[in-house]
């Protein structure tokens, strides 16, 4: 499931920040954003458990506020299925590591925001 970047003025060019794993791209944007994308849902994965009491699958949406810097200024739940679920889920995007390179608005480094889909599903 693709991630969303989010910007106040759309003929922004916004790009994504930049974790270790992904440095080996320069340039292709869009290439950028499927590594990106690749990395947090694969850290979701490891990092993301089953709460205690949780019954139903479902999605929590996370909105990841990157500062100028690049690191993680902000982790905030949009919208839950369950409050289980939405506590998991941002604990777990908190513990994401903090990129080597912030993300950009038109070349130079800004704030910007993502938001994550994190689907809670049972087999």
């Amino acid at each position: 499931m693709p991630l969303m970047a989010q910007s106040d003025l759309v003929q922004e060019t916004q790009t994504l920040p930049v974790f270790e794993t992904c440095a080996h791209i320069q340039g292709d944007q869009n290439e950028q954003q499927v590594c990106f994308n690749r990395f947090v849902m694969n850290h979701l994965m490891n990092e993301l458990k089953w709460p205690k009491g949780l019954e139903e699958n479902g999605k929590v949406f996370v909105e990841l506020k990157f500062d100028a810097a690049g690191r993680l200024a902000e982790v905030n739940s949009l919208r839950s299925y369950d409050d289980l679920a939405k506590e998991e889920a941002l604990r777990a995007m908190r513990t994401l590591p903090d990129p080597i390179r912030p993300g950009t608005v038109d070349g130079e480094a800004a704030p910007v925001s993502i938001v994550v889909p994190v689907m809670f599903t049972r087999n």
